[in-house]
Formats: C-alpha cells, sequence, structure tokens
C-alpha cells in the first residue's frame, strides 16, 4: 500500500484516536471504536492494515500510557559527540536513512526555495527544500494559506517555487509503506531550480537551521530510534540540562521539520502523550505507526 493510499485513511485514524482520547478510564473495544466510526470489524481491520500493517488490538493498545511507558528508553550517560557530517544511518537508528548539516538562523533567506504540499500518512504536508536538502515539513491542521504564511514568515526573502510533484516524491521517500508484504517504492529524479540533495541512497538530506543550541537539542532528538521513547526530562539531562527543561523546551517548540526531527518521540515521564505543535491525535497516530 502506497503512502498515498495510507494517506486517505488518517482523518479516519485521527476519528478513532479522538474517541478513545474521550474515554480515558476504559479503553473501548475495537468493536465499540468501528462502530463509532461507521464501519464493521472487518472494514476497521482493513484500514489499519492499510495505514500501516497493524491490527485494532495493536492500535488500542500503542495508544495508552502503559505502552509509552515501555517504550521510554534508559537515559544514556551522554549524548556522543559527533560532527554533522559524521551520523551513519546506523547511528540514527532510523528506517529512512538521514544526513544533516547546521544552518544558521540569520543565513539562507536569499535562496531558491522548492516547496509542494504532499499527501502522507498523518495527513497533508507542506515541505520545503534548498538545493542542499530538507528544511521544512509542517503537517495541515488548519488550511494550506496558513501553511504558506507560516513558511514566507520562516524565508522571507527566499524564492518560492512550487513542485507538488517533488513534494510527492519526497513523502514516498520519508514516509515508507508501513502495510505488509508491500515494497518501498523508490523515489525518482526530480526537476525545478531548488531539487533537494540526496547524499544516502533511499534517505534524506536535512538542514537545521538555528542556533546552534536548538541545532543540538534537534540532532539528539533524531537519535531516538523509531518505536522508542524519551521523556522530556530525560533529553535535558541527556544534553547535560537537568535543571533547564524550558530552554530544551523552547528549541522542540522551535522544530519545523516535523516526523523527520522527531519530537513526538518524547514524552511525559508518567506516560502522557504531551502536547505537539501539529495536534495530539497526530502525536499518537505517529507513535502508533512507527510501532509496527
Amino acid at each position: 500500500m502506497s503512502t498515498d493510499s495510507a494517506a486517505l485513511h488518517y482523518d479516519t485514524i485521527a476519528r478513532a484516536i479522538a474517541f478513545v482520547r474521550a474515554r480515558p478510564r476504559h479503553t473501548p473495544p475495537s468493536g465499540a471504536v468501528a462502530e463509532a466510526l461507521g464501519l464493521d470489524l472487518g472494514q476497521w481491520q482493513q484500514v489499519l492494515a492499510e495505514w500501516a500493517g497493524i491490527t485494532p488490538e495493536r492500535f488500542l493498545h500503542c495508544l495508552g500510557r502503559a505502552y509509552a511507558r515501555e517504550r521510554l528508553s534508559p537515559t544514556p550517560e551522554r549524548l556522543p559527540e559527533r560532527d554533522a557530517g559524521d551520523l551513519a544511518p546506523s547511528d540514527l537508528a532510523r528506517a529512512v536513512p538521514l544526513t544533516w548539516e547546521p544552518m544558521p538562523p540569520a543565513s539562507g533567506r536569499t535562496v531558491a526555495l522548492g516547496h509542494g504540499l504532499a499527501a502522507t500518512p498523518f495527513g497533508d504536508a507542506l515541505l520545503a527544500w534548498t538545493t542542499r536538502g530538507v528544511c521544512h515539513l509542517a503537517f495541515r491542521c488548519r488550511d494550506e494559506a496558513a501553511l504558506l504564511v507560516e513558511l514566507r514568515s520562516l524565508w522571507s526573502a527566499a524564492a518560492l517555487v512550487r513542485d507538488d510533484a517533488h513534494a510527492h516524491r519526497l513523502a514516498q521517500r520519508i514516509f515508507p509503506s508501513r502495510a505488509p508484504s508491500t515494497p518501498v517504492a523508490a523515489a525518482t529524479g526530480a526537476s525545478g531550480p531548488a531539487e533537494a540533495a540526496n547524499p544516502a541512497p533511499g534517505g534524506v538530506h536535512l538542514i537545521l537551521r538555528g542556533t546552534p543550541f536548538q541545532v543540538r537539542v534537534w540532532s539528539a532528538l533524531m537519535r531516538i530510534p523509531p518505536g522508542r521513547l524519551m521523556s522530556y526530562r530525560q533529553l535535558a539531562t541527556l544534553l547535560g540540562m537537568p535543571a533547564a527543561p524550558r530552554s530544551v523546551g523552547s528549541a522542540i517548540a522551535a522544530n519545523t521539520l516535523g516526523y523527520l526531527v522527531p519530537c513526538h518521540r518524547l514524552i511525559r515521564a508518567d506516560g502522557d502523550a504531551g502536547e505537539f505543535r501539529w495536534g495530539r491525535e497526530r502525536k499518537l497516530a505517529m507513535l502508533a505507526w512507527e510501532a509496527t
């Protein structure tokens, strides 16, 4: 099942998560969730299989605090010191190989910035890229116009070039299918003045545009593997700032590379998902999708 097919199901997934969240004391059975969605159990099973290759029972388990506490990683003694270009895919422990480079906030404003809207397993997203790599991924919570206003405010002097076809190809690379027995579609080449670089075959190169401290926080997030979680306090401790969680939180809030810089893998120590820039339902959906 392709990324496009999985994207068709996100609204249903989000409604299911909202239904379960509204009943925190007793997790409803799969049949009740299906009924609330206007589906029979077989149809609900099919939706989840196509979206993430996950069963209804596993899906419900992944939404609970007990699951989140199970997936909390032990806090490492220290963050490995590595240069941006020295981060191998195995170090990042990601299904999609990632490389990255920093960019100071005051630079890069006059570049040609490709951008486009693409379907993802978590709803539509606006992606943007320079000739060096992907620099922006924001999920649509309202209308497309709001996404474009935000992008222009962050890159006020950039020459924006619309290319939905390349955004679609990037989404296919970033969000490979999780459905069983489905080959991952290879991303093909792209055209246009702002084609994103791709140093690693099948991977994605990121532009982390921020202060040195923000980049340090974001690169630490990228060391949390899919399917594992970390508390906000653990991350602050990892960064050597156990008494300054607010500074770390501010850097997390400034992240504009949704999913790729995985702030969704941060939760509260009690297992509560916590807040998320693009909505709590979307955060829980990402955690369930990565659990497969």
